[in-house]
């Protein structure tokens, strides 16, 4: 019910017939390309993919960038009716600044990776891809502990009838955002720290019933998770080969 709630104010606060022209205008971009594709150059063509891509992404990001302000402008405004104290103010505009900026640089993390990409990653590239797990966590666990606190309300519901006790639901959504905010950045941070990291080297020894004399003591090499794109670029691609060939593979 929470999910449903969310929808149908979401479309309320849109208007339907906006959300309708958003639709039909949305699928026309994504649909005319076939149209008129075999018209183009092959980079215009590539142009042209790159950007119907970015607004399926951001399509995407938006549903999920709704669903983060709206809760948080909730949370917010539930705050402000309690305590409407000058640092209670300056708190909650914070929160709004800092939670928009970061939406903001999520939303432009695939529009530089597409356009304004290089050898290796821009530090502004670093940032936006940071914000877009931030983003992207965030969404995961914030649901997931919705439907954990649905799950709980209904056990005691169905067990406890008779030793259930008033919630607050306001001291629940900042609960439940709090704690996704610092679940999704610490491992948002986390996975971007171990990713600029060293690759680990790891020997093991297979042994292969009748292998032949002559491949005895074989040194093959493999490679994986190595995450190359936004965040990791052609400097620490060319540590990795120079970490491969100091093991010299056969």
């Amino acid at each position: 019910m929470d999910s449903l709630d969310f929808l149908r104010s979401g479309v309320s606060l849109i208007g339907r017939r906006k959300l309708l022209i958003i639709v039909i205008t949305a699928g026309a971009i994504l649909l005319s390309g076939p149209l008129f594709i075999h018209r183009l150059a092959v980079d215009e063509r590539a142009f042209l993919f790159r950007g119907q891509m970015i607004l399926l992404i951001e399509a995407v990001l938006f549903s999920g960038s709704w669903y983060v302000w709206v809760r948080l402008r909730s949370i917010v405004d539930s705050i402000s009716r309690r305590d409407r104290g000058d640092t209670v103010v300056h708190c909650t505009w914070f929160a709004k600044l800092a939670v928009a900026l970061m939406l903001f640089l999520s939303h432009m993390s695939f529009v530089i990776h597409y356009f304004i990409s290089g050898d290796d990653p821009l530090l502004l590239s670093l940032i936006c891809f940071t914000c877009l797990g931030i983003h992207v966590q965030f969404v995961v666990c914030y649901f997931c502990l919705g439907r954990a606190y649905q799950v709980i309300n209904w056990t005691k519901s169905l067990f406890f009838v008779g030793e259930r006790a008033p919630y607050n639901i306001s001291a629940v959504h900042r609960m439940k955002f709090i704690t996704a905010s610092l679940f999704s950045v610490s491992i948002s941070i986390y996975g971007l720290y171990g990713g600029m990291q060293a690759p680990t080297v790891k020997t093991v020894e297979i042994p292969v019933k009748g292998l032949a004399a002559s491949m005895d003591r074989l040194n093959v090499a493999v490679i994986a998770d190595i995450h190359l794109g936004p965040t990791v670029g052609r400097t620490k691609l060319e540590r990795v080969v120079h970490m491969v060939n100091s093991l010299k593979p056969g």
